[in-house]
């Protein structure tokens, strides 16, 4: 990044906030963006002229929290408003006019347009925990295929039926993302990485920066290859995503979904940036009584092992927090794996190695 491009700046705060944390956004065009809530419902919100975006219909349907929001477009030139709200649910393939739906019920959901309403095709129940990714394969040799995940990531075909399991994580897998082509896709996770694997299962690269919790990753606009978001505060959001015009959209844990601009023209007016500046004050932890600051550790959280099952499949990722018990982060790994306990008493070991 070049000193000659500007920082993001708060454009707006979208109003009403959700019931519920803000877990997907969506950038349908740059005049329609879709929120997914905690409070179980998809909010599709629509560009009112100068004013920005405003609320236009809120959809209802799943029985617990939405985790994950697509779009597939319309091939109807005319259609209106009412059916172009109806095009979105939660991943899309433009290709196969088909959207799935990821849900805490532990099922996602393949959905099609028939008679102008979109109808549920197939339910993809096999998952042990809540589907928080979900993706569409649009081109490629795995065009029309879905990936769902979990601690694992599903690849299933039209029909519903499962084609491949990978091991996506010992923590749980946020977000996926097919890449351009449909060679390859990207999946976000709890312990810290990005990672880019092909669909025979392996593991392509790992991306570390992230120091926490990665929840969401997502293919950018205008040149940038990813963009992600996640629980270190390097933006304090469950999810983000691109418009077509360059800005970026947040989803909160308060509520609240928030647009960004590098442009001028479209930043908030001085009034509700300090406001939000003030909100995000008053949430900073409070100083130490005698108002000195903290001084910044360099000690990481957490750090990220990478354990060698055997000489064939990639390593797995363990995580561990600093200060928590070797031992006991080892017997947790080796009971998730099956391991034996001299295998446990190596990891053990390893870990011990690292903190020295």
């Amino acid at each position: 990044m070049t000193d000659s491009i500007d920082p993001f700046q708060l454009s707006q705060e979208l109003e009403p906030s959700h019931q519920g944390d803000v877990k997907a956004v969506l950038t349908i065009s740059d005049d329609m963006i879709a929120s997914a809530s905690r409070d179980s419902s998809v909010g599709i919100w629509t560009r009112n002229g100068d004013s920005g975006f405003e609320l236009k219909s809120l959809l209802n349907g799943h029985h617990a929290y939405v985790n994950s929001l697509a779009y597939i477009p319309s091939t109807d030139d005319n259609v209106d408003d009412g059916h172009s709200l109806n095009v979105c649910a939660l991943a899309f393939s433009t290709e196969h006019q088909k959207l799935i739906s990821g849900s805490w019920d532990q099922t996602a959901r393949i959905w099609s347009r028939r008679s102008g309403e979109w109808k549920m095709d197939v339910v993809l129940a096999g998952h042990d925990q809540a589907v928080w990714g979900v993706s569409i394969v649009d081109s490629g040799p795995k065009t029309g295929c879905s990936l769902t995940a979990d601690r694992m990531i599903f690849l299933w075909n039209e029909q519903g039926e499962i084609l491949q399991r990978f091991k996506g994580s010992p923590e749980p897998v946020r977000s996926l993302a097919v890449l351009p082509g449909g060679e390859a896709f990207v999946s976000a996770c709890n312990d810290n990485l990005i990672r880019i694997w092909n669909f025979e299962g392996a593991v392509l690269d790992s991306l570390r920066g992230h120091k926490d919790y990665v929840y969401q990753v997502t293919l950018g606009s205008q040149g940038m290859d990813f963009v992600s978001c996640g629980e270190d505060h390097t933006a304090t959001v469950w999810s983000v995503a691109s418009l077509p015009n360059g800005d970026i959209v947040t989803g909160g844990s308060d509520g609240r979904v928030r647009i960004w601009s590098r442009h001028p023209n479209r930043r908030a007016d001085q009034g509700t940036i300090d406001a939000y500046m003030q909100r995000v004050q008053d949430a900073m932890p409070s100083l130490p009584e005698d108002n000195e600051p903290e001084k910044p550790s360099n000690q990481p959280k957490t750090l990220t092992i990478d354990i060698d099952m055997n000489d064939e499949d990639p390593p797995i990722p363990l995580l561990f927090k600093i200060g928590a018990d070797p031992r006991a982060a080892a017997e947790s790994f080796g009971r998730e794996h099956s391991l034996s306990d001299n295998y446990i008493n190596q990891i053990e070991a390893f870990i011990r190695a690292h903190l020295d």
